[in-house]
């Protein structure tokens, strides 16, 4: 990789990507975002990483599907790392053709751009979402994709589309990552939901609220780990176009995720319990031996050390 476009460098991944590359790596990073999903604290950031990397960060207020050609031509783009996107599940629902177009559109105009510009490398920000809510878990990336809201429909059409360019030989290597729950500083409502739902209380003083149980299990994924993730799929050179799960592979409870957060906060109060919530999965765990094996990704993360760091 030497010249690296990312689409929704501005968000959050994109944003731990963008710093990473930088301040770690000696490539040129190009951002295309149209600041819809953008952190002002990065966007902020972003114009120090200009003054300080002046001739090796560039960027651009664009929308996915506007007109691209030009972006690529003129900086040379050897990679591609797709993640601009809709990512909320809810405005999904409420505004489905938004999310379609955004989500769908859009993928296939900077795939084309990338075909017609000769681009080498193309990764691809998919979801746990394509899943739904599976019969037996841990899911692998051959287990059927039935999606249960059009945001989980959107990138499995993201997906096919990746997957129809590469056997096309449009794009010599295209890989398709599909993120479980991403945390990490920075993150939105959107990222892994209850970690910031238990910290809005928690700040406060206030119990956190379970909807159910508490037994339910779900995969959380360092930002951090979901970077290395990235530029490890970006450096592989793969024949085929790949999905990887990209997790830790040990699911949390909720119980235990409030439990963590408690005790970061020196509090000794026990969670609300309210009625689950319509649509729930009750088990998340991932089996990530393939991202393991071709990818050689490792999680180096611990849970409870990082969200100390991060909201204490």
């Amino acid at each position: 990789m030497k010249n690296i476009l990312i689409t929704g460098g501005a968000g959050f991944v994109g944003h731990h990507l963008t710093n990473k590359l930088l301040k770690e790596k000696k490539n040129k990073v190009i951002i295309v975002d149209n600041k819809s999903n953008a952190n002002t604290n990065f966007i902020n950031e972003f114009e120090d990483f200009k003054n300080s990397f002046s001739e090796r960060a560039v960027f651009y207020k664009k929308d996915i599907r506007e007109p691209l050609f030009d972006i690529f031509k003129k900086e040379d783009i050897d990679t591609c790392i797709h993640l601009a996107a809709k990512i909320s599940i809810l405005e999904a629902i409420l505004k489905t053709e938004e999310t379609i177009d955004v989500n769908v559109n859009g993928t296939l105009n900077v795939l084309e751009t990338c075909s017609k510009h000769k681009v080498k490398n193309f990764v691809f920000a998919s979801s746990a979402a394509v899943y739904g809510n599976p019969n037996k878990w841990p899911v692998t990336e051959d287990f059927k994709l039935e999606p249960i809201d059009p945001y989980g429909a959107s990138k499995i059409a993201g997906e096919a589309l990746v997957s129809a360019y590469k056997n096309l030989g449009k794009i010599p290597h295209a890989v398709k990552l599909r993120f479980f729950n991403i945390y990490g500083e920075g993150q939105s409502q959107a990222y892994a939901g209850v970690i910031n739902n238990f910290y809005q209380r928690l700040s406060k003083g206030l119990a956190p609220i379970i909807f159910g149980n508490g037994k339910q299990t779900r995969e959380f994924v360092s930002v951090n780990d979901v970077v290395n993730a990235i530029l490890l799929a970006g450096e592989t050179q793969i024949n085929t176009p790949e999905a990887f799960n990209i997790a830790v592979g040990k699911p949390i409870s909720i119980n235990e995720l409030a439990k963590i957060m408690i005790k970061n906060f020196g509090l000794d109060i026990e969670p609300i319990y309210e009625t689950p919530r319509p649509g729930d999965a009750m088990f998340a765990q991932a089996e990530i031996s393939k991202a393991k094996e071709i990818l050689n990704f490792r999680t180096s993360r611990d849970l409870e050390i990082e969200l100390k760091n991060i909201f204490t």
